[in-house]
């Protein structure tokens, strides 16, 4: 394995400079307060940290709609996955195919389209003669995550029941286990791995997320990616900014942790 370690090298010095040098950068800037980039006023300080408060709703708001979302996920994606898994398609793949469809345009263009649909004069409205009326409001929010990100709940959910061996089932149903116990006791327990990677790998672009709420939210519904997005743009509070974005790389990187000792050989990924 040796002699393939130079293969990875343009890759590690990619991480290094497009993850490791701006990470950094948010270290610094984070025990800094400074205006904007302005370096030469800039002095070491640690009073940004007494501002964290201001983002306990926002981050409590965006766990509260992120953790319903991926519920809503999982309630849909599983049942999914586990018929595509057991049907007796002649391709299976043909069928996620057509779930894949979707994110092969612009993520933007479908929150846009989305926000067609919610608004009180949109394509139903135009189209139908009534309107769902629901832009701005939480349902909106909560709507266009899990229209979003459904197929990241379901494709590690059909991984892993995919791969469960069959003679497992049979062996159950041949010692009086029923098709329902046989799914309690051996295919659910079994799926485990890919419901976990499913939920991490739905709640935390939910949760960090900014597009959707700030969209299909109308701008009044403040999550946390929204808070970093504005001390950014528009407070320039730059101090700030890094040491919440340095938070959410925390959460990110523990998240990870859990998916690597959940699934250390990589089952879920297709």
């Amino acid at each position: 394995m040796k002699k393939f370690k130079r293969l990875a090298l343009p890759y590690q010095i990619w991480m290094y400079i497009l993850v490791g040098i701006p990470i950094l950068f948010m270290i610094v800037l984070s025990l800094l307060e400074i205006n904007g980039f302005d370096f030469e006023t800039a002095r070491f300080s640690l009073s940004h940290f007494e501002n964290l408060p201001t983002g306990f709703k926002a981050f409590g708001l965006s766990m509260r709609y992120s953790f319903i979302a991926t519920v809503i996920c999982l309630a849909l994606g599983y049942p999914m996955a586990y018929i595509i898994s057991r049907s007796n398609f002649s391709n299976k793949y043909l069928v996620l195919i057509i779930l894949i469809l979707p994110m092969w345009t612009n993520m933007l263009l479908r929150i846009k389209a989305l926000e067609a649909v919610t608004q009180e004069n949109g394509f139903f409205s135009n189209t139908f003669g009534f309107s769902l009326n629901m832009y701005g409001t939480p349902l909106a929010v909560i709507m266009g995550m899990v229209i979003m990100y459904l197929p990241f709940m379901i494709f590690p959910i059909y991984t892993v029941i995919e791969k469960i061996d069959e003679s497992l089932l049979e062996a159950s149903q041949d010692l009086g286990a029923t098709k329902l116990k046989s799914f309690l006791k051996v295919t659910l327990p079994l799926s485990l791995k890919g419901v976990t990677s499913g939920i991490i790998m739905v709640f935390l672009p939910c949760a960090m997320g900014f597009t959707i709420s700030e969209i299909l939210g109308g701008g009044n519904i403040q999550m946390i990616g929204n808070i970093v997005e504005n001390l950014f743009k528009r407070a320039n509070n730059y101090s700030l900014g890094s040491l919440i974005s340095l938070i959410i790389i925390i959460l990110v990187l523990g998240s990870l942790f859990i998916i690597g000792k959940v699934d250390a050989e990589g089952e879920t990924l297709l």
